[in-house]
């Protein structure tokens, strides 16, 4: 793994399942891609923490 997702999703402050939720939908966008698939959920998270820090 490129990326420790595990404690980006721990610092993200959302609930379980929006983790959860968010890790099974860009799973299913590259099932067989780990790579794009770890990309992609860095990025989302990222987004997520820009989002959450403008608050």
């Amino acid at each position: 793994m490129l990326y420790d997702i595990e404690a980006l999703l721990e610092n993200l402050d959302i609930s379980e399942k929006e983790k959860k939720d968010l890790v099974k939908e860009v799973r299913e966008e590259f099932p067989q891609d780990d790579m794009l698939f770890e990309l992609h959920l860095f990025r989302a998270i990222n987004y997520l923490k820009k989002l959450k820090a403008e608050k």
